[in-house]
């Protein structure tokens, strides 16, 4: 019982680290990104994503490509706020307090894609269909830059489970080569975490 409790401890932290390190690898050129932040990310996206069903890199993938991990992110109208861009007028919160809080914007993030997830089963293009919901509605496009929405997001995703960096090339993509593409023309960086939090020699 107590073996089995420290394995599924011990798990947990593996992939709340692996987490991390990801989101790490994949801040945006220009806009850096303390390990600490990541981490409190990773925790945030991990505890929402378990609640509501949904992979926690999908949620990384959706705050990057929303606000390149800028938490203070107001959209042209004024009405999308925060890390994930949450739309006020499908909240109970407002936009100051999801312009203060990381939490918070992960905590709408999943709930909303559960709810799309929920409405898209079924569905052939079910990714394509939850996540252009988050982006574009109920109507949500097939086609364009907007109906490539789903695709950007994946691209982030998967490049954070793979640790690498992509730069800014997620925002180019217009099919599921170009994300493999991406993701082959990046840089390794699963090194960089453990570099960062190593302490070093004192002068």
């Amino acid at each position: 019982m107590h073996v089995d409790l420290y394995v599924a401890t011990v798990m947990k932290l593996a992939a709340l680290l692996h987490l991390t390190a990801g989101i790490y690898a994949v801040q945006a050129p220009g806009v850096p990104l303390t390990v600490e932040k990541a981490a409190q990310y990773a925790a945030a996206a991990s505890y929402h994503g378990s609640r509501a069903g949904i992979d926690p890199y999908v949620l990384v993938g959706i705050a990057r490509n929303e606000s390149d991990f800028v938490e203070n992110t107001k959209g042209p109208d004024g009405k999308d706020c925060g890390l994930t861009q949450t739309r006020v007028t499908i909240t109970k919160y407002t936009c100051k307090q999801l312009l203060r809080s990381y939490w918070l914007a992960f905590q709408e993030a999943a709930r909303e894609m559960k709810e799309y997830s929920d409405a898209c089963k079924g569905h052939a293009d079910f990714d394509r269909c939850r996540l252009n919901h988050y982006n574009s509605g109920v109507r949500y496009a097939k086609s364009g830059f907007h109906g490539a929405y789903w695709l950007r997001v994946q691209c982030f995703a998967e490049a954070a489970r793979q640790g690498v960096s992509v730069g800014q090339s997620c925002r180019k993509v217009r099919g599921r080569g170009d994300i493999a593409r991406a993701i082959h023309r990046g840089t390794p960086h699963k090194h960089d975490l453990m570099a960062a939090v190593e302490p070093r020699p004192s002068s």
